[in-house]
């Protein structure tokens, strides 16, 4: 009895070994792990899918798939990052692409994956950036007859934008269509540069569609800013007329301005601004403030806090300079004679008097709608004038302001020569003087806001 009853167990343990071999599953769970502990993880993840298309309650294979296919969405994405870096688009918009409809797939099994949102905002630029370019090449191959490319071009854009999804050259309706929706799209959701772009494109094609040369016209208005250069600000002693310093800013910053900016006439705003109770600016918000009262798109302040002139009287100053001489030196060997140069020391008087403006600015460049502060910045501006009228009791010609470097005279400049045989005789007028530190400061101004305005 007893043997028989141990053959019994045998042969049941026999036979659960060779259904527990038989069993599909457990070969796919034995694969999956092993693929995994190589590193293959895409390829264990899809046999776990795989168990899951067949049994979608195994709960080990659903856990199993979530580790490993969240890894595989981290790989796309790293992958995803050095494509764009790299600026190879479409192979970027396709590793998204998989990711999406990967993360998709998962879903259907019972498999929710975390997906990465902060590389959408990558991803739309990107895809918008690849669509704008694949439309302007589809457009040229119809303008050219290339119908056939012109439609495979649109077979791509379609891949990543679905809009397209009908296109076809042969009807032109179709072509422009998508553009004309996504252009509404992005006016209504105050995307008004893209919108003027897409609507620009329809007008090229078709100026007669619909009422694309309208949107148009009303995108580039909405997209245009305005800028206003509030009046100077005055926050020290002055007595000289520096008023027009708002004007030379708003002057160099047009000349300059982009697509969407346009400046506002600086007499006209203070006007308008005067008329509305706006005399000084002290502070941001009150720039703000004066901005959204004129459905300004930025404002300009600039704050005087030093303001310096100085004449200086005339004056004699000794000064030292380098005067050349010619020394003969006779050879011993050849009894001949060289000529050679050697400098000396030398004085010579200057007679001069001169003026200087120095000034101290800061300028701030705010966003009215945000209250964003752009540009927030001091600059400084010295700028002088010399006369010099000197003399030497010697040749001035001879005469240098340094010692030679190497076998070469020094480098003189026409200046130096000037001052003994041909100074100025006059200073230059002090609106003169002014007029140039001003453009310098507006220079200095525009290089730090031009590039914020763009």
């Amino acid at each position: 009895m007893d043997v028989i009853k141990v053959t019994t167990v045998a042969t049941v343990l026999v036979l659960l070994g060779l259904i527990t071999a038989c069993n599909p599953q457990t070969k796919l769970f034995k694969q999956a792990r092993i693929q995994s502990s190589n590193g293959m993880y895409e390829d264990a993840a899809n046999l776990y899918y795989n168990i899951l298309l067949t049994d979608s309650k195994n709960k080990l294979a659903r856990t199993e798939l979530k580790n490993i296919a969240q890894k595989v969405i981290a790989d796309k994405f790293a992958k995803f990052s050095k494509l764009v870096i790299e600026d190879r688009i479409e192979e970027a918009l396709k590793t998204y692409k998989y990711a999406k409809e990967y993360t998709q797939n998962a879903a259907k099994v019972g498999v929710v994956l975390e997906w990465p949102n902060e590389y959408d905002e990558v991803y739309n630029d990107i895809k918008n950036e690849y669509t704008q370019q694949q439309y302007d090449i589809a457009v040229g191959l119809i303008q050219n007859r290339k119908y056939e490319t012109a439609e495979k071009v649109f077979g791509r854009i379609a891949l990543y934008d679905s809009n397209y999804k009908d296109v076809s050259v042969l009807r032109l309706n179709t072509v422009l269509e998508p553009l004309y929706t996504k252009a509404i799209q992005q006016y209504n959701n105050k995307q008004f540069k893209d919108a003027y772009y897409a609507f620009n494109k329809i007008v090229q094609i078709d100026d007669q569609y619909k009422d694309a040369q309208k949107m148009r016209a009303m995108s580039i208005q909405q997209a245009t800013s305005i800028v206003g250069v509030l009046p100077l600000q005055i926050n020290t002693k002055v007595n000289y007329n520096i008023s027009n310093l708002a004007d030379a800013l708003a002057d160099l910053i047009g000349q300059q301005q982009g697509s969407y900016v346009k400046i506002a006439n600086v007499q006209a705003l203070h006007r308008d601004l005067e008329s509305r109770g706006f005399n000084s600016f002290k502070n941001t918000e009150q720039a703000i403030e004066a901005g959204k009262s004129l459905n300004l798109g930025y404002v300009i302040l600039i704050q005087l806090d030093t303001f310096e002139y100085v004449k200086q009287p005339k004056q004699t100053v000794e000064r030292e300079g380098y005067e050349a001489f010619t020394e003969s030196i006779l050879n011993p060997y050849t009894k001949t004679y060289s000529s050679i140069s050697k400098f000396k020391k030398a004085i010579y008087t200057d007679n001069t008097e001169g003026q200087h403006v120095h000034m101290a600015l800061k300028v701030a460049l705010i966003q009215v709608s945000t209250g964003d502060v752009l540009v927030n910045e001091m600059i400084t501006v010295l700028k002088k004038d010399e006369l010099h009228a000197a003399k030497f009791s010697g040749n001035s010609n001879n005469l240098y302001p340094n010692l030679p470097e190497g076998n070469y005279l020094p480098q003189v400049s026409r200046e130096w020569r000037d001052m003994f045989f041909n100074p100025r005789k006059n200073l230059l007028p002090v609106n003169d003087l002014l007029n140039q530190a001003f453009n310098e400061a507006s220079l200095k101004m525009a290089t730090l806001i031009q590039p914020k305005l763009r």
